[in-house]
């Protein structure tokens, strides 16, 4: 039943084993939709009736798109595209989270498993749909719980911590020597207590994205010297010494300088714990050839084979007993890890010469952060993006969101290198962060405009704050985009303003007799193109004369006229003009390749459209570009 092939798995169905697979899908508790190799329905169960509230007689035959909001319609067009050109398995889990779209338009979170399924007629997609708001809300409650009581324990932990070491170091008059050792005790545990707390509380801060990372250039050898002094009580109460070995190198680095510490300062304590009394902790700083290492070396007992595969889990704990014993949460080596992702480097750990452990971090040497500025994988066919934003996470993670919608994306983590970006290169649009570390957005924005290379490239404002920024309508800036950016909204964005052809924006053609039904297509298409609406053959035949347009929209029945009798004159300025037919009737065609869609307006949406037009827009400009290059 089934075979693989390349990491493909595929599923043969034929003769009564159709009966039994729809019976599988049919009584599955999550929702099952099987779509054609051009995205329409053809298999839903009960599941996704009650999931999205449609009747199956009501999903048949329409686009998958009908179950996702409209600002997913676009992109999902050109994912599903992909997805059936290379079909492979994607499990549960293995893709971002989307939202679905009910019958009543409410929205809801739900994660995605796709199944390719070979068949005579052609590849099928069994799409398998959770429905995770009850995930969500469990997420947001347990998060909620720990911040709470983690909160709230701190802070009467810290007075008593701090109070009893007030009673130690003689504040309160001197004390009996047992009651000297009870309160020192105390104290220890205390402040334990208080570290292991602030571990739950670094945990849920960096997993909901509420720390914000600000880089700079910084000497990772100045950094290490400070985080070594911090720690040298805390190695004297093991009987351990700590230095940075003689030959460490200065380690140009681009980081959040207080984060780093708090890697070193996780790394440094940990070794001290497991280091054997009146051994030593060595820390080192190397330069490679593109990244720069910070290690740190203890004389430890090692790491147990059985537990490396987990050494970077949440609580993960070689020995629970000893771990007790030492101290700690099982959190910081987690910590470190998350951390370093976000930095843009990465954790490891390998055995020492003679015994015991080096832990190390390499982050990128401040060369090969500069050189990842440039999109280097970019695609001749992709349209140029500039992003100005100072957190590189922010910025990669963009990149790679952007870069299957067809854009590629430069970054510029200062005012002065997105001006010199912008004044070297040819931006499609530009991306600016308002809250730059370096510098006001707004007054980079007002730079942008008074330079002639970029003074009507089309910007696009992004910020982390509550609501949209005051913004100059002087600025002429596009929309405002609130963090953490909506990828899929991104994209609609700047797809309005991208497509665009010699001229500008994209111009539209529609042909139709019915003046309502040529109202509401310009409505749905005006922040798309501009659209010129002609209500007969001779009014078209008039605006042809006098426009160049990029896609026609025909009603192939204008009376006792069609529509089509127009394609001989939309192939005479030089390359034909692309054609879509939105008719009322469905059109018998002849095989003819100017005509790229038939919807018929009984069955398509006007949404249907809007997703139709983006698409054939998108391939266009993909193709000018081809051409240009």
């Amino acid at each position: 039943m089934a075979g693989e092939s390349d990491n493909s798995r595929f599923f043969y169905v034929e003769g009564s084993a159709e009966e039994k697979f729809r019976l599988a899908v049919e009584l599955c508790p999550n929702g099952m939709v099987m779509t054609d190799a051009d995205g329409r329905i053809v298999l839903v169960n009960a599941a996704t009736e009650r999931l999205f509230g449609y009747r199956r007689d009501e999903l048949i035959g329409e686009p998958v798109e009908v179950l996702l909001p409209m600002r997913l319609c676009v992109a999902h067009v050109r994912h599903r595209a992909e997805f059936v050109a290379k079909a492979k398995t994607r499990p549960m889990g293995e893709s971002r989270e989307l939202s679905g779209r009910r019958r009543d338009g409410s929205e809801f979170p739900v994660e995605i498993g796709l199944n390719p399924i070979r068949t005579p007629a052609g590849t099928l997609v069994l799409s398998t749909i959770v429905d995770i708001s009850e995930r969500r809300r469990m997420d947001r409650v347990k998060d909620e719980f720990v911040s709470t009581v983690s909160h709230e324990l701190r802070t009467p932990l810290t007075s008593i911590a701090g109070s009893l070491g007030l009673l130690v170091g003689g504040a309160a008059g001197k004390l009996p020597d047992a009651a000297v050792r009870l309160i020192s005790i105390a104290q220890t545990n205390s402040q334990r207590l208080v570290r292991l707390i602030n571990d739950f509380l670094d945990v849920e801060k960096i997993e909901s994205g509420q720390i914000t990372f600000k880089f700079r250039d910084l000497s990772a050898r100045a950094l290490v010297e400070q985080v070594i002094e911090a720690n040298r009580g805390y190695a004297d109460g093991f009987g351990v010494r700590v230095r940075l070995d003689v030959a460490a190198s200065v380690g140009n680095v681009y980081a959040d300088a207080d984060r780093l510490a708090q890697v070193v300062t996780n790394l440094l304590s940990n070794a001290i714990k497991f280091a054997p009394r009146d051994s030593e902790v060595v820390v080192a700083i190397e330069e490679r050839t593109e990244t720069v290492r910070i290690s740190v070396r203890d004389h430890g007992p090692g790491i147990p084979m059985e537990f490396r595969p987990r050494i970077f889990e949440r609580f993960a704990q070689a020995d629970a007993g000893d771990a007790r014993g030492k101290g700690g949460s099982g959190l910081g080596l987690n910590i470190v890890k998350q951390i370093m992702m976000r930095l843009g480097g990465s954790v490891g750990f390998e055995d020492a010469p003679g015994g015991g452990t080096v832990f190390y971090v390499e982050l990128p040497g401040r060369g090969q952060f500069t050189a990842r500025e440039i999109d280097s994988e970019r695609n001749p066919q992709a349209a140029r993006i500039l992003f100005c934003e100072d957190n590189p996470d922010t910025a990669l993670a963009l990149r790679e969101g952007l870069r299957p919608a067809g854009f590629s994306t430069d970054f510029a983590h200062s005012p002065v290198d997105a001006m010199a970006r912008a004044r070297s290169a040819a931006y499609a649009a530009i991306l600016v962060d308002l809250d730059l570390r370096d510098g006001d957005g707004i007054e980079l924005i007002r730079q942008f405009r008074e330079q002639p290379e970029v003074h009507t490239t089309p910007i696009v404002a992004v910020s982390a704050n509550g609501g949209a920024r005051d913004i100059e309508s002087g600025l002429d800036v596009l929309e405002y985009v609130q963090k953490p950016l909506d990828i899929d909204r991104l994209v609609q964005i700047l797809n309005s303003t991208t497509v665009r052809g010699a001229n500008g924006r994209p111009r539209i053609l529609h042909v139709d007799d019915d003046p309502d039904v040529l109202e509401l297509v310009a409505r749905t298409l005006k922040a798309t193109a501009g659209v010129i609406s002609a209500q007969s053959i001779a009014q078209a035949r008039q605006a042809l004369a006098e426009h160049q347009f990029d896609l026609a929209i025909l009603d192939i029945s204008l009376g006792s006229a069609s529509g089509l009798d127009l394609l001989p004159e939309l192939r005479r300025k030089g390359k034909p003009i692309p054609v879509i037919v939105f008719s009322a009737h469905s059109a018998e065609l002849k095989s003819d390749v100017q005509v790229e869609a038939n919807l018929v307006k009984s069955s398509a949406s006007l949404e249907d459209l809007l997703v139709t037009v983006h698409d054939r827009l998108m391939l266009n400009s993909k193709h000018a570009a081809k051409e240009a290059v």
